[in-house]
């Protein structure tokens, strides 16, 4: 990461480096060379060399002063840890504010867990032995973790006791570790060590399985993993095209089997086959061995199986139709923003992988920070007795660590006007998230910036994989101070400081707003949102405002007074966002221009060879 000083002079301020050497220093500056100019002077007072702690903005300075400790205050752990941004420490405050939780189901109801680590492995239901627990609360105390959050404490003590279990939690309250902590300890030991064993048969499959809607979400709960599983060889993986090869070895399912059997029926065949081959084929490339393309030989020779796979629907839903994987034995199924995965657009995936799961003592568990009536319906069915309801707070509400704000702009100039105003007048501190409805404004948005001289990226679905990662890892590095996205970060992504979000689209649903904003404010830290809304937003104001006011942020009566949206008016803005000019609102783009009478020619020909065909 580029040095405190680097940072703030990147817009090309002069300083004078003689006049303040000593101020310089602290701030990571390079010596003067032997020989050279006059002879440096040595500082007779050691705390010149460390830098005061209220001046380590990016926490990268080598030698800092220690902050005087008070009554009231403590310091804050510098972790990079993405699992200390999602859990609590007894050395700082940060910890989200203390609220009802409220547990429904079948009795008797489960109690919930202490606050402390060591109940966490010391619970009736699922007790651990020192060789067992100590590793895992050694590798908590290393991710900054020291004690347990409330949500944490309630579903913990649900899983551990072998609920199935609905959880509904605000932004930022901790909800990825309740549920990656309880079935690390049911799981007890890693594959490895159960497949070490002779006869032991338990390390095989895929033994707990995490679905999300996005991949940027799986590669964040991954480093979550791997951060509270050091210390014994687990498994853990993303479901990619890149690890789907060993995914499938790990839990075969039938088609591999058959495929197996096909290969070696027809072994001498391809031993035939093999003499024909050109000659220019390297040796490196093929061997000519059936054994090279039966895939249970290949990647995973042992059956190695696997702690935790995260994965999106999608990718996994099509090795369930080719059947190429197998989720029989499968214990524990998580669904994390299950209220998108349950909604029409992947239900029909998500159906089949829970079908798939076939194992009499699979344990679910749901969660999300909001849940509609009709999902929670659904969550329902698949759930053993309904399961235990977990609810944090006041269902489907925003988090009250957030300062939100409804500001009205007139039309798409005067949203880039107002966006400019905040940033002149530092009324949009860094880091930041910027929220808009489509691939195209965001690019939009994003090249606007750059003429501004803002240090931004953009990321959205039209993006590979690798460049979103590599944009997010620089936004957490703080080598960008804003991104520009879209709906596809804003679940679950817990970025670590994040001031303020900028609705710069109004968006589509009141669960999408609540989504959006609770990308600030998260573990008890201070958060600001602010949403830009037009006359054309003006049907669908009085949702988003009755939301503010529940959170007790101050809202003008005539937003309260307005007409509420009719259904027709919510289902056709849930189906397709509100039809905006282009960012700015300027005057004529001819490239779209030239690109749509294009698009339009060829649709036209189409249909015109379309109809010489038919006649």
């Amino acid at each position: 990461m580029a040095s405190a000083f680097n940072l703030l002079t990147a817009g090309g301020a002069k300083f004078d480096k003689n006049r303040f050497k000593q101020d310089f220093e602290l701030f990571g500056g390079k010596k003067d060379r032997k020989g050279k100019g006059k002879a440096s002077v040595k500082p007779t007072d050691t705390n010149l060399r460390s830098l005061p702690h209220s001046l380590d903005f990016f926490g990268d300075h080598p030698n800092v002063q220690a902050k005087p400790a008070t009554a009231h205050e403590e310091s804050e752990s510098d972790s990079d840890s993405d699992a200390s941004s999602s859990s609590s420490s007894s050395s700082t405050k940060i910890a989200p504010p203390a609220q009802k939780i409220t547990l429904n189901g079948p009795e008797p109801l489960p109690k919930s867990l202490h606050t402390n680590l060591p109940s966490l492995v010391s619970h009736p239901s699922a007790s651990l032995s020192s060789r067992e627990g100590e590793p895992i609360l050694k590798a908590l105390k290393q991710a900054n973790i020291h004690s347990l959050w409330g949500v944490q404490c309630s579903v913990g003590g649900c899983l551990l006791e072998g609920k199935d279990t609905l959880c509904i939690a605000p932004t930022g309250s901790g909800k990825t570790l309740s549920y990656i902590l309880p079935t690390l300890v049911k799981l007890r030991d890693p594959s490895r060590s159960l497949r070490s064993k002779e006869g032991e048969r338990k390390g095989q499959g895929i033994r707990a399985l995490v679905l999300v809607p996005t991949h940027d979400l799986a590669i964040q709960i991954l480093n979550v993993t791997k951060a509270v599983t050091k210390g014994r060889s687990w498994r853990s993986m993303v479901l990619t095209k890149a690890t789907e090869k060993a995914v499938c070895d790990s839990s075969p399912g039938s088609a591999v089997g058959i495929a197996e059997d096909s290969d070696e029926e027809g072994e001498a065949v391809e031993e035939e086959d093999e003499d024909g081959e050109e000659d220019g084929e390297s040796d490196d490339e093929s061997t000519g061995s059936v054994d090279e393309f039966a895939q249970p030989k290949s990647g995973n020779p042992t059956g190695l199986g696997i702690d935790f796979l995260i994965a999106t629907p999608e990718r996994l839903h099509h090795l369930l139709e080719s059947k190429r994987i197998s989720l029989a034995s499968t214990q524990h199924v998580i669904l994390d923003e299950s209220d998108r995965l349950l909604s029409p657009d992947f239900l029909p995936q998500v159906e089949p992988i829970l079908a798939a799961c076939t194992s009499p003592t699979v344990q679910k568990c749901f969660l999300s920070a909001t849940m509609p009536s009709g999902v929670e319906g659904i969550a329902k069915k698949w759930l053993r007795d309904e399961g235990v309801r977990v609810v944090v707070g006041v269902k489907d509400s925003a988090v009250t660590t957030v300062d939100q704000s409804l500001l009205y702009t007139g039309s798409e100039s005067g949203k880039l006007l107002a966006f400019r105003n905040l940033l002149s007048t530092g009324s949009l501190p860094y880091p930041s998230l910027i929220f808009v409805q489509s691939i195209e404004r965001a690019d939009e948005l994003y090249k606007n910036l750059i003429l501004e001289g803002v240090k931004v990226d953009v990321v959205h679905g039209g993006k590979g994989k690798s460049k979103r990662d590599q944009a997010i890892n620089n936004f957490r590095l703080g080598n960008v101070w804003m991104l520009v996205v879209t709906e596809v970060l804003a679940r679950g992504m817990d970025f670590r400081g994040v001031k303020v979000v900028v609705n710069y689209d109004f968006p589509q649903t009141v669960q999408s707003y609540i989504h959006r904003i609770g990308r600030t404010g998260r573990a008890g830290r201070p958060g600001k949102a602010i949403t830009f809304f037009n006359l054309e937003d003006g049907p669908y104001l009085r949702t988003i405002a009755n939301v503010l006011r529940s959170s007790g942020c101050p809202v003008p009566e005539y937003m309260l007074d307005m007409k509420k949206p009719t259904k027709n008016q919510k289902r056709s803005l849930a189906k397709a966002p509100i039809k905006r000019k282009a960012i700015g609102g300027g005057g004529r783009d001819v490239g779209r221009e030239e690109g749509r009478k294009r698009k339009m020619m060829k649709e036209a020909s189409k249909r015109r060879k379309v109809k010489n065909d038919e006649e």
